[in-house]
C-alpha cells in the first residue's frame, strides 16, 4: 500500500513537471498565455456584497448633504470671481478647490468654510483714507487717516504675536491709495481675511457709536450715503462689478464676513463699554463698499469710534486709547480665527 501511494504521488509531480515544459514551449511559440494572466473567477457573492455597502454608504452620505449632486454638477460650479483694476474689465476663471459649490453653500447645516477646512494663514488690514484724503476731520482738527494708520499698526502688532499668521497692511505711512489699489495690493498678497478700519462723523447723533459692515445692499439712508463717500474716487463702473453682485449670495464669501464682522463688533462693542457708558452699538450692518466687493475673501470694515463726538475726539487722541481698541479688534479677529475655541481676552 505504502509503495503504491509513493508511485501516485511520483507520476503526478512528473505530470506537472511536463504540463510546464509544455506550456513553456506554447509560450516560446506564441500561442500559450502565461499563467499569472489567468483569469481568477470572483465569487458572485461578493459582488453582491460590494455593490450593497456603496449603494448604502452614497444614500447616506446624499441625506448628509441634504441633497445628491454628481461629480458633474461640482465641477459645473466651479466659477469663481476676481476684480480686475479698472480697465481691465471683469474677469472669471476656474479654480478646482475653491468657492462656488452651489449645493455645499446652500446647505443650512455648517459654514462653507468650515466644512471645507479652509485655513487663514494671511491677513490684510486697511487702514482708511490717508494723505491728501484726510477722511473725517474732528473739531479739535484730529484726522481720521492719522487715527486709522495708529489703530491699524497696533493691531498688526497683536496679530504677530502669534506666528501663524503673516499680516500685511495696504499702506504703512500717510500715503493716498485709491480703493482700486487697496483691493489689488490684498489680491496679489492672496489675502484670506481683510479688514478695513475707518472712524465714524455722526454731528447729529451725540453719544460715541461703533458698527461694522460687511458687503451687501442696503436700503438705509445713511448707510447709502457713507457707502458713497467712502466709494468716492474707486474708477469702478457698475458693469465691473455687476456679474459679481448676482452671484455674490451664492459664495461663501457671504456667510464668512457675516461672522466675521459680528466678532469684531461684539468684541469692541463689549469691551468699549466696560470703561464708558457713553457708546452706542449700531451693530453689523450690510453696506456696498466698493473695497468689501473687490475681495472674495471674508472682509470687514469696521468704523471704531465716532470722531464727531467732543470727548471720543480727546480720547482718541491718547495713545492709550488707541491701543485699546487696536486690541479689542484683535480680539475680534482671534475670536473669528478660533472658532469654537476660548474666547481671546482683550486685556486693559
Amino acid at each position: 500500500m505504502i509503495l503504491n501511494f509513493t508511485r501516485k504521488n511520483e507520476l503526478k509531480a512528473r505530470q506537472g513537471i511536463l504540463r510546464g515544459v509544455y506550456e513553456e514551449n506554447q509560450l516560446l511559440v506564441g500561442k500559450g498565455r502565461h499563467p499569472l494572466s489567468r483569469r481568477r473567477s470572483f465569487p458572485l457573492k461578493r459582488i453582491l456584497l460590494y455593490s450593497v455597502a456603496c449603494l448604502f454608504v452614497f444614500l447616506i452620505y446624499g441625506q448628509y448633504q441634504g441633497t445628491l449632486f454628481s461629480p458633474g454638477e461640482l465641477t459645473a460650479n466651479m466659477t469663481t470671481y476676481s476684480i480686475s483694476p479698472p480697465g481691465a474689465g471683469l474677469s472669471s476663471e476656474r479654480k478646482p478647490g475653491t468657492s462656488g459649490f452651489t449645493p455645499l453653500v446652500n446647505s443650512n447645516k455648517m459654514p462653507v468654510g468650515r466644512m471645507l477646512g479652509l485655513k487663514i494663514r494671511r491677513i490684510m488690514i486697511d487702514p482708511g483714507h490717508g494723505g491728501s484724503d484726510p477722511g473725517c476731520i474732528g473739531k479739535m482738527g484730529t484726522m481720521e487717516k492719522n487715527i486709522t494708520l495708529d489703530i491699524a499698526r497696533r493691531l498688526k502688532a497683536h496679530i504677530l504675536k502669534d506666528s501663524h499668521y503673516h499680516v500685511r497692511m495696504t499702506r504703512e505711512g500717510d500715503s493716498s491709495v485709491p480703493l482700486h489699489k487697496r483691493i489689488a495690493i490684498a489680491q496679489q498678497g492672496k489675502a484670506d481675511l481683510f479688514i478695513s478700519i475707518h472712524v465714524n462723523s455722526l454731528p447729529d447723533i451725540p453719544t460715541n457709536v461703533i458698527e461694522t459692515y460687511y458687503y451687501g445692499p442696503s436700503n438705509d439712508e445713511r448707510t447709502l450715503k457713507l457707502a458713497e463717500e467712502e466709494n468716492a474716487g474707486s474708477e469702478y463702473g457698475l458693469s465691473d462689478f455687476k456679474e459679481v453682485v448676482e452671484r455674490l449670495g451664492q459664495t461663501m464669501k457671504l456667510q464668512e464676513s457675516k461672522e466675521f464682522a459680528a466678532s469684531i463688533q461684539a468684541n469692541l462693542f463689549l469691551n468699549s463699554r466696560k470703561h464708558t457708558e457713553d457708546i452706542k452699538n449700531y451693530g453689523v450692518k450690510k453696506a456696498p463698499f466698493v473695497v468689501l466687493l473687490g475681495l472674495d475673501v471674508p472682509s470687514v470694515l469696521a468704523e471704531v469710534s465716532c470722531l464727531s463726538n467732543p470727548e471720543e475726539e480727546q480720547e482718541l487722541n491718547s495713545e492709550t486709547h488707541r491701543e485699546h481698541i487696536a486690541a479689542y479688534l484683535a480680539a475680534g479677529v482671534f475670536n473669528y480665527l478660533n472658532k469654537g475655541a476660548l474666547r481671546y481676552e482683550a486685556k486693559r
